[in-house]
């Protein structure tokens, strides 16, 4: 898949678009599916009408598809659908039309099928393009394996990948668990929970650190961060311990997030994001300061 188009990557740094699904966002859908109807890589715009007409609760139509009137109507009424949806309605149907209106394409001969572009492809056409709208539009999400996701920055994105594959360790299985929490909590399109995010991205460094060091018999991060400071083999530098120590005390303290915490400051969008990204990267050199130690030759 190509990277994001012109205008985005010259937009530079911006804010995201959240909790919408903007006019011009919603006309770049119209669009695309001008072009699936024309592909047939959906069936028509009846189809297409009453998914929309489904998802929103609206009063549903009766169509004929052997009548052109009939099909300008529900192409018609599909537009009228996208403009008036609510937004996270909206990505509720991009879901729907990559994994259940999408089909294979094709021609009858003597009573068979024979197809041309296997469904499969025709997916990947559509989750393309639907990635693609969602770049140029500064949308705050991604369409990846079929799912609407909260994007997060490209480092954001790079790091917690490398985290989850880390986290594939049998000793790590509760640490994987709180940090799918997180990203879940995070990830969310309608309904995002920032704040247990943060608190399972947290838990997760914790118990990544309590199994991969069980001698500091830590019963919280708080602990490991002690007993890295006042281990005489100095695993980590003092400095960086300051780093675990601090994501734990924004752990604690933050609004909403842990503890009764409220003067620790509200876990925004960005908050929840950078707090991902610090504790992947707190596991990731967690499990590579066990891995060292591990490999230490005696004499």
């Amino acid at each position: 898949m190509a990277g994001p188009p012109f205008s985005a990557r010259n937009r530079g740094t911006h804010r995201q678009v959240d909790n919408a699904f903007p006019e011009r966002a919603r006309n770049g859908l119209t669009h695309l599916l001008i072009d699936l109807v024309e592909k047939e890589y959906v069936a028509n715009w009846i189809v297409v009408a009453r998914e929309l007409q489904r998802i929103g609760r609206l009063h549903p139509t009766e169509y004929d598809k052997t009548k052109c009137a009939s099909l300008r109507q529900a192409r018609e009424d599909a537009e009228k659908a996208i403009e008036s949806l609510r937004w996270d309605k909206i990505y509720d149907f991009c879901e729907r039309l990559h994994n259940h209106l999408a089909s294979a394409t094709g021609y009858f001969w003597n009573d068979e099928f024979h197809e041309k572009e296997p469904k499969s492809e025709v997916q990947s056409f559509i989750a393309e393009e639907l990635q693609r709208l969602f770049e140029e539009e500064s949308l705050a999400f991604e369409f990846s394996q079929g799912l609407v996701r909260r994007r997060g920055r490209k480092h954001t994105v790079d790091v917690t990948t490398r985290a989850q594959v880390v986290l594939g360790d049998p000793r790590l299985v509760s640490a994987r668990k709180h940090y799918d929490k997180a990203m879940g909590f995070f990830r969310n399109p309608s309904k995002p929970d920032f704040e247990n995010a943060v608190k399972e991205a947290v838990c997760a460094v914790e118990a990544a650190g309590k199994a991969l060091f069980p001698e500091a018999k830590a019963a919280t991060l708080g602990d490991l961060a002690k007993w890295f400071s006042s281990n005489k083999d100095a695993l980590i530098p003092k400095a960086l311990v300051q780093t675990i120590s601090g994501i734990y005390a924004y752990r604690s303290g933050g609004d909403g997030v842990g503890h009764g915490g409220s003067v620790g400051g509200i876990a925004t969008a960005e908050v929840a994001e950078y707090v991902l990204a610090v504790c992947a990267s707190q596991v990731i050199y967690l499990v590579d300061v066990s891995n060292a130690q591990e490999n230490e030759v005696p004499f």
